[in-house]
C-alpha cells in the first residue's frame, strides 16, 4: 500500500491526493500555515472554564472520562496537579476492558486519591451494539475517516454516560482525554457543550444502529431531550491539545504513579480488547486503517515519528487480527438466540 512519505496517510484514505514526490494533500497544506501549538486564546479560554468550575464550590469540579488508558490517566495526574481541580474519575467499563488496565486504573486512582466509580450497561446491549456497529456502514463517512464505527458507537455511549453522571451530581465540565491527533476540524471540539446540536439531528445520527438493534440504542447513544434542556449543562472539555502533549513525559509520569503498558491490547490501544475488532472489521468495509488520520496527525504535529506511527499501524507481531478474532467468536457468542437482548 503506497503511503505520503512525509506522514502516515494511505492513498485509500478518503479525501486525498499524494503527489509525483509522494506527499499527501493534507502535509501540503498544513506546510502552507497549519498553526502547531494550542492558541493563547484556547489557554485563556480553558483557564476561563476552569477557574468559574471552581468557583462554584461544588463537590466535584470535572467528571474525566476515565478509561485507564495513558491519556485518561495522565489527564488525571495534570487536572490535579497543575490545576487543582476536585475531580470525579468515572470509567464506563464497555466489557472488554484489559485486565492490565484495571489494575492501573487502582494504582492510578489510589496514587492521586481521586474518587471513581465504574458504569456497567447491560451487557447485552453493549454486545449488540458493537456487533452491529462493526457489520454494516451505520455512520456517515466524514466521521468514519477518524475512526471505527465499533469506537464511535462506545465513545457516544462514554460521553453521555460522563455527561449523565455530571447532570446527577451537579458537576460543571466533563473531561476528555483526547489527543491532538484526535481534532477533526477545528479548535472548536476542545471547549463545547454537546447540546448545541439540535436533539433531532443528534437523532438521527444514529437512526441506522438503533434500526439494526433497537430502539433502546437511544438511550446509550445520547441524552433524553429533557436531559438536553439542563441548565447550566456541562461543558467538555479536551485539556491536552490545549496545554500540550508529549508522550515520553506522559508515559515517565505514569511510571510513578504506578502505571505500566499492557500487554493484551493492540499497538493502538493502552486499556481495550475490542478495539483490535473495531480495526479489523473498518478495514475490510473501508480499505483503510482508522488510525490512520491520527497518526498521521501526530506526525505532521511532530509528536509522533512516522516510524512509530508506521509501527502502530502495521502490527508486524499480528496482535490485531489474534485479538479480533477471539472477540469477535465472543461477541457472536453472545449473540446468538439464548443471549439476543430483548427490548
Amino acid at each position: 500500500m503506497r503511503r505520503c512519505s512525509v506522514c502516515v496517510l494511505p492513498e485509500s484514505f478518503p479525501g486525498i491526493t499524494i503527489d509525483q514526490d509522494g506527499v499527501c494533500s493534507l502535509c501540503r497544506e498544513f506546510s502552507t500555515g497549519d498553526p502547531s501549538g494550542p492558541s493563547a486564546r484556547l489557554t485563556e479560554a480553558l483557564s476561563a472554564v476552569i477557574a468559574d468550575a471552581k468557583r462554584q464550590s461544588h463537590r466535584y469540579d470535572a467528571v474525566v472520562a476515565f478509561s485507564g488508558g495513558k491519556d485518561s490517566s495522565y489527564l488525571l495526574h495534570l487536572l490535579a496537579s497543575r490545576f487543582g481541580l476536585r475531580l470525579l474519575a468515572v470509567t464506563f467499563d464497555n466489557g472488554f476492558v484489559s485486565a492490565a488496565c484495571l489494575t492501573n486504573m487502582r494504582n492510578v486512582v489510589s496514587a492521586l486519591a481521586i474518587d471513581h466509580i465504574i458504569v456497567r450497561h447491560r451487557q447485552d446491549h453493549m454486545n449488540a451494539l458493537f456487533l452491529e456497529s462493526a457489520l454494516a456502514r451505520v455512520y456517515p463517512d466524514h466521521l468514519t475517516k477518524f475512526g471505527s464505527s465499533v469506537c464511535i458507537s462506545c465513545i457516544r455511549i462514554v460521553i453521555t454516560t460522563m455527561l449523565r453522571v455530571a447532570i446527577e451530581k451537579n458537576v460543571p465540565l466533563v473531561m476528555l482525554g483526547n489527543t491532538p491527533g484526535q481534532v477533526l476540524a477545528s479548535d472548536q471540539e476542545l471547549i463545547f457543550k454537546d447540546n448545541v446540536i439540535p436533539h433531532p439531528l443528534r437523532r438521527q445520527l444514529f437512526a441506522r444502529l438503533a434500526e439494526r438493534t433497537g430502539s433502546w440504542a437511544y438511550d446509550y447513544l445520547m441524552l433524553s431531550a429533557d436531559e438536553y434542556k439542563t441548565r447550566p449543562f456541562p461543558t467538555i472539555v479536551s485539556p491536552l491539545p490545549i496545554v500540550g502533549y508529549d508522550e515520553d513525559e506522559i508515559y515517565r509520569v505514569l511510571a510513578e504513579l504506578g502505571w505500566s503498558k499492557p500487554t493484551d491490547v493492540d499497538p493502538s490501544s493502552t486499556n481495550c480488547r475490542l478495539n483490535a475488532f473495531g480495526i479489523i472489521r473498518h478495514k475490510n468495509l473501508y480499505q483503510f486503517h482508522p488510525y490512520d488520520y491520527e497518526m498521521s496527525r501526530l506526525v505532521r504535529l511532530g509528536i509522533l515519528s512516522r516510524e512509530a506511527a508506521l509501527d502502530k499501524l502495521n502490527d508486524p507481531s499480528g496482535t490485531v487480527i489474534d485479538l479480533a478474532s477471539e472477540i469477535e467468536r465472543d461477541l457472536l457468542c453472545r449473540s446468538c438466540d439464548n443471549c439476543r437482548p430483548r427490548a
